[in-house]
């Protein structure tokens, strides 16, 4: 009934529904090889956005092609966790006319479930004119309510009842950014200059052995940690396939930016930008919290940086590290991680970073609205003590 019932959803352009049920047939008998077939063509969908929901997300492309450099400013974000104690007041501190005009890079991990993730996007939706967003690790979380979290007192939105897989959360997640209109897949925001959203997973090769000798202690150099366990893949090696996974869909995407770019450098004196951004760290040389046993199995992915710089990326927004100043250069590249963060990890004066502004990238000054910045942490109520071991950003 199942794989009918999915066969029925593709028949009615339902891509997420028919894919959930197909899903859920293989989960209940795994040697179901119709099941099988129906998710690995799922998959496959997937990677080349054939299907109608993704085909609709590129119809934004061209959108501000003719809007000026001059006006445009662009911000990066990424961490948000507003499911963090003072996270939404922070949010609703941003200007909604500062920013009205200006586009948002938002490098993920807003919230583990799927009703904060919205009331996030909703919040952020109002204050910026676009924002363009990648799912982090805590996004694709899909929770249940167990016994150890009801003695800890902790809120958890059961989502195991309505998603099978963290891939099945994975279109909710993108779901849930159509509706809002927020976007996940590449444009034009003005003339010439091309933001480029960049899905991606955790490779647990991204650090050498040697090098977390080096930066970590002997003790804790080959510890292993299990960091995701919400996460769960329906591929045979889980999380080391998710990255390969990802990085194929990406293709697409730096195809259609380079085809862009071409056609714009052909017949305009003036060179085209391109502004990547990835949840996972791209370089071993970005900074990471080397003092959390067993990060560096679930912190990037190296192949990454070929993808950005195959593409031409002038500017690189990323996520996940929750420590390090916010932008630094490396080989000629700037790398920008502006990140919110755990409550404990709140700066005052916290604020998006500006990355391009009056036609340049990576601008001298830093932009405020009205009154400047002044947000203030606050305080973490004491009954809040359950999510105190949030380390890591969240983990």
């Amino acid at each position: 009934p199942l794989v009918r019932a999915g066969q029925a959803a593709l028949l009615l352009d339902d891509f997420k529904a028919a894919y959930q049920h197909y899903a859920r047939a293989w989960k209940l008998d795994e040697h179901y090889k119709l099941a099988s077939d129906s998710v690995s063509e799922c998959l496959q969908r997937i990677i080349r956005w054939d299907y109608p929901a993704a085909a609709k997300r590129w119809a934004r492309f061209p959108l501000d092609r003719h809007r000026s450099r001059a006006k445009t400013r662009i911000w990066a974000l990424s961490d948000v966790f507003f499911d963090q104690h003072g996270v939404p007041e922070w949010c609703k501190s941003l200007s909604s006319s500062f920013f009205r005009d200006d586009v948002l890079m938002l490098a993920g991990n807003l919230a583990d479930s799927l009703p904060q993730l919205r009331f996030a996007l909703t919040v952020l939706k109002s204050k910026f004119r676009r924002i363009f967003y990648v799912p982090g690790n805590h996004d694709l979380w899909v929770r249940r309510v167990t016994l150890q979290t009801i003695i800890k007192g902790e809120k958890v939105k059961d989502e195991q009842r309505d998603m099978v897989d963290s891939m099945s959360k994975f279109l909710e997640v993108l779901q849930v950014c159509d509706d809002l209109g927020v976007e996940t897949a590449p444009a034009e925001v003005a003339a010439g200059v091309f933001v480029v959203p960049m899905f991606s997973w955790y490779s647990r090769d991204f650090v050498g052995r040697e090098q977390r000798k080096e930066k970590a202690s002997e003790r804790d150099a080959d510890t292993k940690v299990t960091i995701d366990p919400w996460i769960k893949w329906p591929f045979p090696c889980g999380s080391d396939d998710a990255w390969k996974f990802f990085m194929r869909m990406n293709e697409p995407a730096l195809r259609a930016t380079l085809a862009a770019k071409a056609a714009f450098e052909q017949f305009t004196d003036a060179k085209a930008v391109v502004l990547s951004m990835t949840h996972f760290l791209t370089r071993q040389e970005l900074d990471m919290d080397w003092t959390v046993p067993g990060i560096w199995d679930y912190i990037g992915c190296d192949g990454l940086d070929e993808q950005i710089r195959a593409v031409g990326s002038h500017l690189h927004v990323y996520g996940r590290a929750c420590i390090g100043p916010p932008a630094r250069v490396l080989d000629g590249l700037t790398y920008v991680h502006n990140y919110v963060g755990s409550t404990e990890k709140h700066r005052p004066g916290m604020a998006p970073f500006c990355i391009f502004d009056g036609g340049k990238v990576a601008p001298e000054k830093q932009p405020t609205q009205d009154g400047g910045f002044n947000f203030k942490p606050l305080e973490r109520p004491a009954e809040d003590g359950a999510l105190q071991a949030r380390r890591f950003g969240g983990g």
